[in-house]
């Protein structure tokens, strides 16, 4: 009686694996691309309340580009006018708004700053 595999079934499921592993690597690259995404909101997020901060603590009215901030490789703002913040923490007019961040799979975020001086990410 011989032991092993032919080469049928060595390439059936070779096959098989292959499948699998394709199906996985995309659903991970998307799943990677979202969390990226999140992470680069949060943090633009993070960026604009320590301007707010600043602001309040110097007594000056601040602002932020959005081509000032560094993000991450494959994320992009896309759209978005320059923040500002008052000393007193609010936006003065005009200087509130939505940035939009962009991955490179088309998935958006926005990180929005009310002219009360909120600012969320959505």
């Amino acid at each position: 009686m011989r032991r092993g595999f032919t080469l049928i079934e060595i390439i059936v499921v070779l096959g098989i694996l292959g499948i699998s592993f394709f199906a996985t690597y995309h659903a991970l690259t998307r799943f990677s691309a979202r969390l990226n995404l999140n992470a680069a909101a949060k943090a633009v997020a993070t960026d604009l309340r320590a301007l707010q901060a600043k602001a309040v603590s110097r007594h000056k009215t601040l602002e932020l580009s959005p081509d000032r901030v560094k993000l991450p490789d494959g994320i992009k703002i896309i759209s978005g006018a320059p923040i500002k913040f008052s000393p007193s923490g609010f936006s003065p007019p005009g200087g509130s708004g939505t940035w939009i961040l962009e991955n490179r799979l088309g998935n958006q975020k926005k990180v929005i700053t009310t002219s009360m001086g909120r600012v969320r990410v959505e």
